[in-house]
């Protein structure tokens, strides 16, 4: 793993953060699970999640779409994440086609899901630090808009309310 990466990702008040939610109760993953179907619905795309980002991978904390070793691990590696970019811009990130695209070309998730559009927004926590976040993900090269834009963001306004309710 890229250590620059690890040190990014694995800022010690943005860990504390992400401690103190209680992820893995059965019942937040089931909501979760319901926004991401709610997003893969609207904007007509076959994978979305809700994820956080940790030291060195990827947690899928609810998804829809999701399928084979992806949905069994229930992540990546963060330097396969998509959602890592996301992470680490602050802000929405775009691919219209990761195959295409020099940046993620040779990403190994891309070449063995198949998918090759992504468009993601941070989740921002209490204490501004960017945990994850909420993005779809398509098999076909994408051109997303505005409005694909709003329904993520609301989607992820969705998430944080209910992350909230789960805080230790």
């Amino acid at each position: 793993m890229d250590t620059d990466l690890f040190d990014r990702l694995g800022e010690p008040a943005r860990i504390r953060e992400l401690a103190g939610y209680d992820l893995l109760n059965p019942d937040l993953r089931t909501s979760l699970d319901a926004i991401a179907l709610r997003s893969a619905t609207l904007l007509e795309a076959p994978v979305s999640l809700v994820s956080v980002v940790l030291d060195s991978s990827q947690f899928i904390l609810g998804s829809h779409g999701v399928s084979g070793w992806v949905a069994e691990s229930q992540g990546t590696p963060a330097e396969w994440a998509m959602c890592t970019h996301t992470v680490l811009a602050g802000e929405p990130y775009c691919v219209t086609d990761g195959m295409a695209d020099p940046k993620h070309a040779g990403n190994p998730f891309l070449q063995m899901t198949g998918l090759r559009s992504y468009l993601g927004v941070p989740l921002l926590g209490a204490d501004e630090h960017v945990l994850g976040a909420h993005c779809v993900i398509d098999a076909r090269p994408r051109i997303f808009t505005d409005v694909d834009l709003a329904v993520l963001h609301d989607g992820a306004e969705k998430v944080m309310r209910l992350l909230g309710a789960y805080r230790l």
